[in-house]
């Protein structure tokens, strides 16, 4: 019943098994609906996670340059060792070094930011902007999931109809050649032997469709389970058959007002951020940083004499404290310019690139746009010639069991009957499929 170029549909089905990722394996027992499908592959699918975890990454290189703001340097020292015996002044003094004691001495110094041109703050704008994109990137791994997890479940349901289907035809045909072979055992009507050779050959045929229906049904099952994280004795039944989602839709220019809501372009917002950040920075280096710089240091050594005068030291036995403001810079100014020129170079390239992937993007949005237009249209031109077809199957059935139709006219109304019906299980897959890319194409959300 079913035409050899209906294999084209099977290794549709056969390519959406690569395009699964394996999850934990829990017993469970139930029917699952796209909305169920989607939730759970959530729940367990890695990429997801992998995703949430950039978005951490990104809030701790914020937290970084929040960090590098207040008391960007502050380190303090300690030491403990030995100290020889002195006793003296500056000007007269006597050193034992038989006679030894331990001394501690303690250092701290902090360095302070006042003000850097714009580089603290550049590289804040930056920290927030790579936020976004990972947050857009978190986003999009969902969007994708959702999308991987809709066409493997038409798919299923798709190869579910094909296997019925399939397996119908063969029981129509064993019931034909019962009928056939019993009239000429019995030598009653017009059937001949040629009759029952022709249903014996077409029979090989189906008998084939209905091996290959069920070698993709399960492929696609197996991909469904790898999804959802079920294991093989899980149970998974789909809640319901295939038939057309029910949607309206919309002008062309609808999709493509909508395209800015995707996340990939959300991203790239992100990145020309970021490059336009960095560009800032970048230029901010040539001019001098204003900081403010502490020191506070203590050292005592109980075997040796403390000195008063201002003009002696003694790094045993220290006191210091004292902040000063400073000017650092750089007079690397070639090396600085190309860094900025460079900087700037890339942020264009980045805008440009930003608007090819728009230009890009609305010619992806129309293609899938027009798919899905000519998916409805065969959708319904199919459900037409389905409903004619199976008018002439039965009739010529009818005939041919009151042994007024050949059986090569009963094969040729079962097999254009077959072929019909799989065209419209396939125009409603397409039409689902293209409806769930169109979706994401703009940004949105299936559910």
């Amino acid at each position: 019943m079913l035409k050899c170029n209906r294999c084209v549909v099977f290794s549709q089905l056969c390519v959406l098994v690569g395009m699964v990722l394996g999850g934990a394996s829990h017993l469970r027992a139930e029917t699952y609906d796209l909305a169920s499908s989607i939730a759970r592959a959530m729940q367990v699918y890695p990429g997801v996670r992998a995703a949430g975890v950039d978005v951490d990454i990104a809030q701790t290189q914020l937290d970084q340059v929040n960090a590098a703001r207040f008391l960007p340097q502050f380190e303090v020292r300690s030491v403990i060792g030995p100290s020889p015996e002195a006793r003296g002044n500056a000007l007269v003094g006597e050193t034992r070094l038989s006679r030894l004691s331990i001394f501690t001495q303690t250092e701290a110094t902090v360095v302070q930011p006042l003000f850097t041109f714009g580089q603290l703050s550049g590289a804040k704008t930056a920290a927030m902007a790579g936020i976004a994109a990972r947050e857009a990137g978190l986003r999009k791994a969902r969007g994708d999931l959702e999308l991987q997890v809709a066409e493997v479940y038409f798919g299923l349901q798709l190869a579910d109809d094909l296997v019925a289907l399939a397996l119908e035809a063969q029981r129509d045909f064993q019931t034909a050649r019962d009928f056939v072979a019993e009239k000429l055992e019995e030598d009653e009507g017009d059937f001949t032997y040629a009759d029952l050779g022709r249903i014996d050959r077409f029979a090989f045929d189906v008998s084939e469709k209905v091996h290959a229906a069920v070698k993709t049904r399960a492929l696609a099952e197996s991909a469904m389970r790898l999804l959802l994280g079920l294991g093989e004795t899980d149970s998974l039944l789909l809640a319901e058959p295939l038939t057309p989602v029910e949607v309206e839709i919309e002008p062309l220019a609808f999709y493509l007002q909508r395209a800015g809501e995707r996340e990939d372009m959300q991203q790239l917002d992100a990145a020309v951020q970021v490059r336009a950040s960095l560009a800032r920075v970048a230029k901010a280096e040539q001019y001098p940083q204003v900081f403010i710089a502490g020191q506070f240091k203590y050292g005592y050594a109980p075997n040796r004499d403390d000195q008063k005068s201002p003009f002696a030291k003694d790094d045993f036995n220290v006191l210091q404290a004292g902040a000063v403001i400073g000017i650092r810079q750089s007079l690397s100014f070639g090396l600085a310019s190309v860094k900025t020129r460079q900087a700037n170079l890339e942020h264009r390239k980045l805008v440009y690139q930003k608007q090819l992937a728009e230009k890009g993007m609305a010619i992806e949005i129309e293609q899938i746009y027009r798919a899905l237009v000519e998916a409805r249209k065969n959708m319904a031109v199919a459900g037409q010639a389905r409903r004619a077809t199976r008018r002439w199957f039965v009739s010529v059935r009818d005939g041919f069991n009151a042994g007024l139709e050949e059986a090569s006219e009963m094969i040729d109304a079962a097999k254009e009957y077959g072929i019909i019906r799989a065209k419209y299980y396939e125009a409603v897959f397409n039409f689902n499929r293209s409806w769930a890319r169109l979706q994401r194409a703009i940004g949105r959300s299936l559910l």
